[in-house]
């Protein structure tokens, strides 16, 4: 008998393990950032942006919408209609051209710190999320022009 009801609690413990939920769906602030930039001939800059998606769901980002601060002055704005699926606790990257403020120049020998600052929009799960990031590009060896 006590064999008998040592069974059933056992077989009523696996069925409450199979009803839950499953893993718990985690949607945190994701952040964008400059991988590289390109001095473009017609004066305007190419802009790799690398979104981070640090939710362990799956997001599809459709707009950002950053100022772009170099030595501590705004350089540019940085704004663009996406459409990208990003895996959970992943990234991905799209390009544009953006056009630097009058007198902004870069020097190809030295490295830069620079800030983007704005907002990432998802549509699903949809949401406006703010964003700060402050990191540094370097010249490319090699490549004239080009930072990473």
């Amino acid at each position: 008998m006590k064999m008998l009801h040592l069974a059933m609690m056992l077989a009523a413990g696996g069925l409450l393990v199979a009803c839950s939920s499953g893993p718990v769906r985690r949607v945190s602030p994701p952040t964008a950032s400059i991988q590289e930039l390109v001095l473009q001939p017609g004066g305007g800059w190419k802009l790799i942006v690398r979104v981070q998606n640090f939710s362990n769901v799956p997001m599809t980002f459709s707009n950002l919408d950053a100022k772009l601060h170099i030595t501590g002055k705004e350089v540019a704005t940085v704004r663009s209609t996406v459409d990208l699926d990003i895996p959970g606790e992943s990234a991905d990257v799209f390009s544009l051209v953006v056009t630097p403020a009058a007198g902004s120049t870069l020097d190809a020998n030295h490295d830069f710190a620079y800030e983007l600052k704005g907002t990432i929009e998802s549509r699903d799960p949809k949401g406006t999320f703010p964003f700060e990031r402050t990191s540094r590009l370097s010249p490319v060896p090699g490549l004239s022009n080009t930072w990473r």
